[in-house]
């Protein structure tokens, strides 16, 4: 009893490892040079815990999630543009991937050699590279299509959206086949390309020159458009090789590849909720030059099913401590009791946590930080970037990968009380213990909340998702296939929900003058329409395809049906006709979930005004 008693009064108590990891954390951004104060918290932590084993010592669970190859370099996006800042960078050790007339620079650089570049007059900022990912959901693989697609035998394979969404009647009965539209992609890679065309499945593809990228999304997202619209011509980009190159790109495939119809499947971590950035600004421009832009709404869940993993809401500034905590912590609980973590599920272990605020993009003069804590109290992911004039209002924490009971704060360090935006991105707040889950509707955000895009939304169009989204959850839908979407159709429970609320115009002009609360700005009704997804395609990998990665390209493919029919349609008169017959499937009207509805191709084309053959 005695030597138990003596064992546990050695260790340190929650609060007290909470207060030494803060301390520590906050004495590093208390200490900043001029050059760090333009890096990414990331870079500042790992620098400094590298550099001072006596700091890595007071957080010996903490990890920065920062990527450091094993030659010591890590990726960075550098604000600055100019031959001479290219240069620079190679001179240092490092090697540019991508460096754009915007002045945007996406590079490989030593570790060592970060407070060099960032040191210089002509950069604003260095940060650890913006990660990207696409929305498709991994699922068991079905063993039928795999072994179809093996045998030589195989017929080809159809995305059953083209039954569930009528496509395949009203290609008959309209005689459209998506003839004179180019529906272009943009996505991660077309690795299998070549394959896909060999067997029959692909027609040629225009691949923007040097922008073939890498994965295979990209070609299971042709098939699709392919099945559904087999006399469109494709085109096709990738997304991946940077922010700055993704926005390039979509103006590019407008411009250079001639393209009717764009549609995407990706989304940058630190596209702002409140306004219009460069993705969303190249967005902006292609629809104004009649360009229709589909882009998926993403797979971070919904409030109406309890799968969100979102959370926001005007800053509440609590009277109550975090132990080490400089600022004033976030309470979650709009009732009389306060908590200051909102605890996140254990399918959330490597997810990235995102913390946004209302201040303009490039212009933060509020600063805020994010902590995440584990069950121990250990402060074990933070990001606690400089805000005081020139920053984003913006910070990125990654989950540890193994562990349980974790926990996210919100910190205000200085400056106005703000509205936030907390998202884990594809997890879920989560009731633990004593702490009750704070979520809210309206992760659809970034490029594919742009006014003028149309985000989608998925339902399954065949068979159910293959696996839970987390532990206990209930069973996922399934489709019509092979009959028609009804009124009694599901979405996926995974799918994004919006509404979209704004704060600045894309130029960082305020909306409302003097009001960024919850009272002000503007609301986007997001996402704006619904479509199949969990459908066939012969990419390994994508069998059958999940997410609102399939949902956007098969809304896409529609879309090149229409334009077909009517060729002088607007893009208005296009969105007209789409949203006014689509099936209503969450409550009546727009709901942020599925928006107007499963979007049909026959009702779609007779609303245009398009004759039958």
């Amino acid at each position: 009893m005695l030597l138990s008693t003596a064992v546990s009064g050695a260790q340190p108590s929650e609060e007290a490892r909470t207060q030494a990891g803060i301390t520590a954390l906050q004495s590093i951004k208390n200490s900043l040079t001029p050059a760090e104060r333009k890096q990414s918290s990331q870079l500042v932590v790992e620098k400094r815990l590298r550099a001072d084993k006596g700091l890595a010592g007071k957080l010996p669970e903490y990890r920065t999630g920062l990527g450091v190859s094993d030659a010591g370099t890590v990726a960075v996006d550098i604000k600055g543009a100019g031959q001479s800042l290219v240069d620079a960078v190679k001179a240092a050790g490092g090697s540019v991937r991508y460096a754009s007339p915007a002045g945007a620079i996406r590079a490989d650089l030593p570790l060592g050699a970060v407070d060099t570049i960032a040191g210089r007059g002509d950069v604003a900022e260095v940060k650890a590279a913006s990660q990207a990912m696409t929305w498709n959901e991994s699922a068991p693989q079905d063993r039928r299509q795999v072994a179809a697609k093996k045998s030589a035998a195989a017929a080809l394979q159809v995305a059953e959206g083209d039954k569930a969404h009528g496509n395949d009647t009203a290609r008959t009965k309209y005689g459209v086949t998506g003839a004179g539209q180019k529906v272009c992609v943009l996505s991660d890679g077309v690795k299998s390309l070549q394959a896909s065309q060999t067997a029959g499945e692909l027609p040629a593809v225009d691949v923007l020159p040097g922008q073939a990228g890498s994965g295979d999304e990209g070609t299971a997202m042709l098939e699709i458009i392919h099945d559904m619209a087999p006399g469109a011509t494709l085109g096709f980009a990738t997304a991946f090789t940077s922010e700055q190159s993704f926005a390039d790109n979509i103006r590019a495939l407008r411009t250079t590849g001639k393209c009717t119809i764009i549609v995407d499947d990706v989304s940058y971590f630190d596209e702002s909720p409140f306004q219009d950035g460069p993705v969303a600004q190249a967005v902006n421009d292609v629809t104004a030059a009649g360009v229709l832009y589909f882009s998926s709404a993403g797979n971070s869940g919904n409030l109406t099913d309890g799968t969100s993993g979102y959370y926001e809401g005007d800053f509440r500034g609590s009277s109550s401590k975090i132990s080490g905590i400089t600022g004033t912590p976030h309470d979650f609980d709009p009732s009389g009791t306060t908590q200051l973590y909102n605890a996140l599920s254990p399918n959330s272990v490597g997810r990235y946590v995102t913390l946004f605020w209302s201040d303009p993009w490039g212009k933060a003069t509020s600063d805020y930080d994010l902590f995440v804590l584990n069950s121990s109290g250990s402060v074990v992911a933070s990001s606690e970037g400089t805000q005081n004039g020139t920053q984003n209002p913006y910070e990125i924490a990654q989950v540890p990968a193994s562990g349980s009971g974790f926990k996210v704060a919100v910190v205000k360090y200085s400056g106005a009380d703000r509205f936030i935006a907390l998202n884990v991105i594809r997890g879920r707040f989560v009731t633990s213990g004593s702490l009750k889950a704070f979520s809210t509707n309206g992760v659809t955000s970034g490029h594919s909340a742009a006014v003028n895009a149309f985000s989608v939304a998925a339902a399954p169009a065949a068979g159910a998702f293959g696996r839970a989204l987390e532990t206990g959850d209930p069973a996922n839908p399934a489709g019509p296939f092979p009959g028609l979407f009804t009124a009694a159709s599901k979405w996926e429970r995974f799918t994004s929900d919006g509404r979209r609320h704004q704060f600045y115009n894309p130029d960082g002009s305020v909306i409302t003058p003097g009001n960024v609360s919850s009272t002000g700005g503007a609301t986007r009704n997001k996402p704006d329409i619904t479509a199949a997804d969990g459908v066939a395609t012969s990419v390994s990998g994508f069998q059958p395809f999940f997410g609102t990665s399939a949902a956007a390209p098969s809304a896409a493919a529609i879309a090149a049906l229409l334009k077909q029919g009517k060729p002088a349609a607007t893009p208005a008169e296009i969105r007209n006709a789409l949203t006014s017959t689509a099936i209503d499937l969450g409550a009546p009207g727009f709901d942020p979930v599925t928006g107007a509805g499963v979007i049909m191709t026959g009702p779609a084309l007779a609303a245009l005004g398009v004759a039958p053959k």
